[in-house]
């Protein structure tokens, strides 16, 4: 006989277990997924900070050799100035280190016998004779000082010499260094550009590839995009100089873009174009080696102040500076490591 039953129903319950059950078999099924995307998040991490680190170590090489250049070129200008100097020094009193032996060969080659024999009385005997020992010692004195004076000269023109051999050096290393530089900026764009084919825009963004803003003096980076810099605030530059500010190394081209919102007007530059812009809390900034002018006049934070340049410098590179409140630069360095 049949019978008939009421379909058995899922309780409420029932459903919630099952639910979970379904959604934690789902977060366990993507595990390996996730697990594989965080690899290569910091597999991405470590190709560009093994990159940025290759680029850093030349930057610093480059730096120093900046530097040492400088001081070479310094103690050669500074021997040169010198060599000058003695060189006038030994000419005057050579001549009159020669007037004084001439006018001794006049007077028959004594000018002590010569003041008693014409004296007038016994009293301007001895007071020609004390003056001509005088004259004697003089030309003793005379004859000492070129000695000193040849001396000196020669010992700057050794230093001067040996300055210049070294401004040869760090001219020929800065050349090989500038090579090594352009080789570590190219592999340095190459990741950047193969990791951001590879990843998508929130990944791009763990990893460090998209632009930083932030609050503050400095609110992004100068340079918009690859670069690399070191602390060389103050270090030696020619002319008794020391720098002033950060240079930012990147490929030539690369946007140089304003750091918070003011006025950018133009400005002179010891090599290629500037720009300073005027900020309304009474800080200004300035960024040198421009290769083009972008926006001049009122800009925002971003806005493209120009490129950088590749003529008059060793290396393409921004010189960034920060003077606070409109007074004297101050080192940037930590400000930029927060934005770049």
């Amino acid at each position: 006989m049949l019978r008939w039953e009421a379909p058995i129903t899922a309780s409420p319950r029932r459903k919630t277990v099952l639910a979970l059950a379904l959604t934690l078999a789902a977060a366990v099924a993507s595990l390996p997924a996730l697990a594989d995307t965080g690899s290569e998040l910091d597999a991405a991490k470590a190709r560009l900070e093994s990159a940025r680190a290759a680029l850093t170590r030349v930057t610093q090489e480059w730096q120093q050799t900046e530097s040492r250049l400088a001081q070479a070129q310094d103690a050669a200008a500074a021997a040169r100035a010198q060599i000058g100097r003695l060189r006038d020094e030994l000419a005057s009193i050579t001549r009159e280190f020669n007037d004084r032996v001439a006018a001794v060969y006049m007077s028959g080659g004594s000018l002590s016998m010569g003041a008693v024999l014409t004296a007038d009385s016994l009293q301007d005997a001895s007071d020609r004779l004390q003056y001509a020992e005088s004259v004697v010692q003089g030309d003793a004195d005379l004859a000492n000082e070129v000695s000193v004076r040849t001396e000196e000269l020669r010992r700057q023109e050794d230093r001067l010499r040996e300055a210049a051999e070294q401004q040869a050096a760090q001219a020929a290393e800065l050349e090989g260094e500038r090579d090594q530089i352009a080789a570590k900026v190219d592999e340095l764009n190459a990741v950047v550009e193969d990791l951001r084919a590879e990843l998508d825009s929130q990944q791009q963004a763990q990893v460090g590839l998209g632009v930083v803003v932030r609050s503050g003096a400095i609110q992004t980076c100068p340079v918009a995009g690859p670069n690399s810099f070191v602390d060389s605030f103050g270090w030696p530059r020619p002319d008794g100089r020391t720098h002033q500010g950060t240079d930012l190394i990147a490929s030539a081209g690369t946007p140089v873009v304003a750091v918070a919102p003011g006025t950018a007007r133009p400005a002179g530059s010891i090599g290629g174009l500037g720009v300073t812009v005027q900020h309304p809390n009474g800080d200004w900034t300035f960024y040198a080696h421009l290769g083009a002018y972008g926006t001049l006049g009122a800009v925002s934070t971003g806005t493209v102040l120009g490129t950088i340049g590749s003529q008059d410098v060793s290396v393409p590179h921004l010189h960034f500076e920060y003077h606070p409140n409109g007074g004297a630069a101050i080192d940037p360095y930590s400000l930029l490591l927060g934005v770049c």
